[in-house]
């Protein structure tokens, strides 16, 4: 398990956590962002082992409620880690989405080799992201169709 201030971050167990997978693969705001099945992304990002790493995917766990999912997908040869999350619907407006942010962010930072920059791409219309990435000291630096490009250590192109 890898401890953040107040989250714990917890290789996906299909099993175990089922219940939240199954929720995450039904709602249509996740699908907007996953070309294919959940659970399949899942399965792609699997984590080996309780290191934070490029690629891998992990359940939020606060006490033992399980929040939602964060994933590391690819770091770029520039050093660029693009990073995706996704709360539980029900639990959403809660302020939970803005406190995950702010713990990986940092703990990205000081555990990721090579790391230069983290990436979000965010839906135009997802008001909520887009406030909370800003809120943590995301730049708006690109837009890529319906997505908003965000970057923490500034402008990408510089």
């Amino acid at each position: 398990m890898i401890k953040l201030r107040t989250f714990n971050l917890e290789k996906v167990d299909k099993i175990k956590h089922y219940g939240l997978l199954m929720k995450l693969n039904r709602d249509e705001a996740v699908q907007e962002y996953i070309s294919h099945n959940f659970i399949k992304f899942v399965d792609k990002y699997q984590a080996e082992d309780e290191k934070i790493a490029p690629n891998k995917s992990y359940v939020v766990k606060k006490d033992k409620k399980n929040i939602g999912v964060v994933a590391t997908l690819n770091l770029s040869s520039v050093g660029e880690l693009e990073i995706w999350y996704a709360i539980d619907k029900d639990l959403r407006g809660e302020g939970y989405g803005e406190k995950v942010l702010a713990e990986i962010t940092p703990y990205l930072i000081e555990n990721v080799s090579d790391l230069e920059d983290i990436k979000l791409r965010i839906k135009k219309k997802n008001l909520a992201s887009k406030r909370i990435a800003e809120n943590n000291g995301y730049i708006l630096d690109d837009e890529d169709n319906d997505t908003d490009i965000y970057h923490y250590f500034g402008n990408s192109k510089k």
